[in-house]
């Protein structure tokens, strides 16, 4: 319901307003509004157009209400209109306490000078619900250990990441890198007739590839840089290969046998420097024993994080599991679009056809009304604990945050904080995620945590 235009004083005096309670969510108010309050708001505003009301043959101010009346008789009903409506609906909501989630238009208006003014609305209302305990939620946290092990298997990352590639006049090996040639065909035909997309694996001159004895590593088609171990510098051989059944690059390849001319051009090796002191100062180290130091530090860090990070999750899971209270429709649909959308999005970037989404529309409905639910009994109770851990976010969080992300994405800070402050939907989105941020902190740090052994690792 839109404002009315703004006046001084209210004028609404003998409001009476019926409640009846439709659905969990959902409110019929039924205004009643007697005539001697209606009659009020017409002289008053009457009288505001009397006094800037210019008109043939009278001072300003001074003519007649009745030709007032008729000069601006339109603009005076739409004026008084929007007061009392405003009026009314807002006393309505004060009186039964109700928290609106959406803005609804009269329905069933009678207003007219010397008569009753009657209207309803029906609208959506935040839930009403009993706040859950959200203290001492249980959860278990990850006990950080950061063995020798891990370290080197970090600095051996270190060093893969300024490995260097070296000619080699050797036959190809396991993760060796190579640079070959290529045609390929399915029963004679070029593959592009099959999927016509699919010209990068039809035909290539000089495209490097990971050779990886490991089919389920092969980052090009699964099994075939495999059958280049063995292979020399100019020499060629025709791969047979079948592509897997699920290939989302090419969903139309899927299954299909192809037959490739394949020559390799280059051999590399990859060759990885030297663990010494120099290696160390490249990362800022003065020496192996501190490079160690610092990637272990790293290491804790980051393993501290996710141990934390698992424990707001496990809580707000726990927060949630018993939460069964209805939700709001337009909000629930709104939300529930949008993640039908984002699903489609996801599954169209794997490759999926668009007769296989249609046939899963159902599921994928059923799926997104579910999160929709979930995800907004999350945002009420979370709002809920904000309100009475008086957790609030200050305008400069928002900017801090703004400035982290525009760095981190190499954007300029100074025009994302512009860009924030000029855009009302972009601070609420923002003001909306460190709000949920704080909140899950907030129940993290009252959590009942059992510290857990971290699982063991699978060896290479």
């Amino acid at each position: 319901m839109g404002s009315a235009a703004p006046h001084s004083r209210r004028i609404v005096v003998n409001l009476n307003v019926e409640l009846t309670d439709l659905e969990p969510c959902r409110k019929q108010l039924r205004f009643t509004l007697p005539a001697e309050d209606v009659d009020a708001a017409f002289g008053r505003v009457t009288n505001e157009f009397r006094k800037q009301a210019n008109l043939p043959g009278f001072r300003k101010g001074k003519a007649p209400v009745a030709k007032v009346k008729a000069q601006f008789s339109e603009q005076i009903n739409e004026r008084v209109r929007g007061q009392l409506l405003d009026d009314c609906y807002q006393q309505g909501l004060k009186e039964h306490d109700l928290q609106p989630v959406t803005s609804p238009e009269p329905e069933e208006l009678t207003l007219n000078e010397g008569e009753p003014m009657t209207f309803l609305v029906n609208i959506e209302t935040m839930p009403q619900f009993d706040l859950p305990e959200y203290k001492g939620l249980p959860a278990d946290k990850t006990r950080v250990e950061i063995t020798e092990d891990a370290v080197d298997k970090a600095i051996n990352q270190l060093r893969e990441g300024r490995a260097k590639l070296e000619d080699c006049d050797r036959a190809v090996a396991d993760n060796d890198y190579v640079t070959v040639s290529f045609i390929g065909s399915s029963e004679g035909k070029p593959l592009t007739e099959i999927s016509p997309t699919a010209r990068g694996l039809t035909e290539q001159k000089g495209m490097p590839l990971n050779v990886r004895a490991d089919e389920g590593q092969d980052n090009f088609i699964p099994g075939f840089t495999a059958q280049l171990i063995g292979l020399k510098l100019g020499n060629s051989k025709t791969i047979e290969i079948t592509f897997p059944e699920e290939f989302p690059a090419q969903p139309k390849l899927q299954k299909v046998t192809a037959t490739y001319e394949v020559t390799v051009d280059k051999v590399q090796e990859k060759v990885l420097p030297e663990l010494n002191d120099e290696f160390a100062k490249a990362w800022e180290a003065d020496s192996i024993d501190k490079l160690r130091e610092g990637v272990r530090a790293d290491l804790e860090a980051n393993a501290n994080g996710e141990a934390h990070n698992g424990v707001k999750q496990q809580v707000q899971q726990s927060l949630m599991k018993d939460l069964s209270f209805a939700v709001p429709e337009t909000p629930q649909q709104q939300e529930m679009r949008g993640m039908v959308n984002q699903i489609v999005r996801i599954r169209r970037a794997q490759g999926e056809n668009e007769a296989d989404i249609e046939a899963a529309k159902d599921q994928i409905t059923a799926d997104a009304n579910a999160a929709a639910v979930d995800n907004l009994r999350w945002h009420y109770v979370s709002r809920r604990i904000a309100e009475a851990e008086e957790i609030k976010v200050t305008s400069e969080e928002m900017m801090r945050v703004a400035v982290m992300q525009a760095q981190q994405s190499g954007a300029d800070p100074q025009a994302a904080i512009k860009e924030l402050q000029e855009n009302q939907q972009q601070q609420q989105l923002l003001h909306g995620r460190i709000l949920n941020e704080k909140v899950l902190e907030h129940l993290a740090e009252h959590a009942t945590i059992t510290e857990v052994d971290p699982p063991e690792q699978a060896e290479d």
